[in-house]
C-alpha cells in the first residue's frame, strides 16, 4: 500500500463532513448551536491536526528533502497555503459559533455562508491533492522509503489520538487542578464546555507559559477542549 492511501481515505471522511456542512447551509433550517462546535472540533482535531499533520510533518517534509520539480514544489507550497487558509476559516467559524450561542443577530447566517465556503474550499483542495499531487510525488520515494512513511503515519495517528483524549480527560477532571472547582483565584471558565483557564498553569499545548494572565492571552487563543474563543469565557 502506498503512503497516500490512508491520506486519501481520510479525504473521504473530510468530504462527508463537508457534505453535512453544505447540506445544513443550503437547507434553510435553524442553526443548532451545538453543530458549529462539532464542526470546529472535527476540522481542528481530524482535518488539521491529524490529517494535515501527517501531510506537513511527514510527507511534505520528506519531499522538501528531495530534488523535486519546480511544478511539484509550487504545488506543495500552494497546499501549505491552503492549510493555513483552512485554519483561518475554522477560527472565524468558531467565533461565529460563539456569537450565535450568545444570540448575536446575523451570526447564524454568516456561519452558514462560511460553512458553505469551507465545504467548497475543501472540495477543491482535496481534488487537487488526489488528482494532481499525491500519485506523481510518490515517484520520488523508494519502496523502502514508502514503507517507512506508512509506519510513520501509523505512529503519528497513535500518538495523536492518545494525546488528544488524554488532554481532554486531564482538563475535565482526571486528578488535575484544572477542573471546575470552588477554589479562589483569578480563573476563567469556558461557558461552552466548562474548562477553566488557570493563569498559574497556563496552556502548555498552546505554548502559553504558567503565569500568563487571561488578559495577556493572544486574541486568537481558544479553549483547548472545545475551541471557543476568549469571548466565551467568564471570570470566576
Amino acid at each position: 500500500m502506498l503512503p497516500i492511501a490512508p491520506l486519501m481515505i481520510e479525504h473521504r471522511t473530510i468530504e462527508r463532513m463537508a457534505a453535512a456542512m453544505k447540506e445544513r447551509s443550503e437547507a434553510g433550517l435553524d442553526l443548532d448551536p451545538l453543530f458549529i462546535p462539532f464542526v470546529v472540533d472535527f476540522m481542528r482535531s481530524y482535518a488539521d491536526r491529524t490529517h494535515h499533520g501527517k501531510e506537513e510533518d511527514i510527507l511534505f517534509r520528506a519531499l522538501k528533502g528531495k530534488a523535486i520539480s519546480a511544478e511539484h514544489r509550487g504545488a506543495l507550497e500552494r497546499l501549505e497555503r491552503d492549510h493555513a487558509q483552512a485554519r483561518e476559516m475554522v477560527s472565524r467559524l468558531a467565533l461565529l459559533g460563539e456569537q450565535h450561542a450568545q444570540g448575536h443577530p446575523g451570526a447564524a447566517y454568516q456561519a452558514f455562508m462560511l460553512m458553505r465556503d469551507l465545504a467548497e474550499f475543501y472540495h477543491d483542495h482535496i481534488e487537487r491533492e488526489d488528482r494532481e499531487f499525491f500519485v506523481p510525488v510518490m515517484g520520488y520515494f523508494s519502496a523502502e522509503e514508502r514503507a517507512l512513511m506508512l509506519e510513520d503515519f501509523k505512529e503519528f495517528d497513535s500518538r495523536m489520538i492518545h494525546e488528544h483524549y488524554s488532554q481532554i480527560a486531564d482538563r475535565l477532571g482526571g486528578g488535575r487542578a484544572v477542573h471546575i472547582a470552588q477554589e479562589e483565584g483569578d480563573r476563567w471558565r469556558c461557558l461552552v464546555c466548562g474548562y477553566i483557564y488557570d493563569p498559574q498553569e497556563g496552556d502548555r499545548e498552546a505554548g502559553i507559559p504558567p503565569g500568563t494572565s487571561f488578559q495577556d492571552l493572544p486574541e486568537d487563543w481558544v479553549c483547548p477542549v472545545c475551541g471557543a474563543g476568549k469571548s466565551a469565557f467568564e471570570h470566576l
